[in-house]
């Protein structure tokens, strides 16, 4: 596309093709509208076959989902028919071996396995694809890094008491449920 026929001057008025990113920015925001009001996938022109899933990323900064959390994610992923991934984000151990902190991240990891067994079983039966990721590191790099590795992720749902807590900033569209 030439340079004129993107940006054309009409009577004074310049005309120009928004970004992909706001583009993305619109679209995101029209389906999570449209969700939250009962529409399903099918009418927002979703699960095309032959295409990867899209993805709703659902973070906890604690080993346990939240019941709020969990309801929200399989409500709003159930009406626009995208993949659950539960990604659990536990606190980095020091590296010089230290024994309390390698147990902290075992009893996490077995208590984050628990908590996403819940999920995936409410998850299945809704009909929804659920897959579950334990990472530990600084939260907004984790998840930053896990979003750009699973592609085509829609948006991220956080608790907003943990990402007020753990201060998580992020490049992609994030909403907070209130639980």
């Amino acid at each position: 596309m030439a340079a004129s026929d993107r940006d054309k001057t009409v009577a004074g008025v310049r005309l120009r093709r928004p970004s992909r990113f706001r583009e993305f920015l619109e679209d995101t925001a029209q389906a999570a509208g449209m969700a939250e009001h009962g529409l399903e996938g099918a009418d927002l022109g979703l699960g095309v076959p032959g295409v990867e899933n899209k993805k709703v990323v659902v973070v906890s900064t604690e080993p346990e989902f939240a019941p709020a959390l969990v309801s929200q994610a399989l409500g709003v992923a159930g009406r626009l028919g995208t993949e659950v991934v539960a990604l659990s984000v536990g606190r980095a151990g020091n590296e010089s071996g230290n024994q309390t902190a390698a147990k902290a991240m075992e009893l996490f990891t077995m208590r984050a396995e628990k908590s996403a067994e819940n999920f995936g079983l409410a998850a299945s039966e809704a009909g929804l694809a659920f897959r579950h990721v334990i990472r530990f590191g600084r939260a907004a790099d984790v998840v930053e890094s896990e979003c750009g590795r699973l592609r085509r992720v829609e948006f991220v749902l956080a608790l907003k008491e943990q990402r007020g807590r753990d201060g998580f900033h992020l490049s992609m569209p994030l909403f907070e449920v209130i639980g």
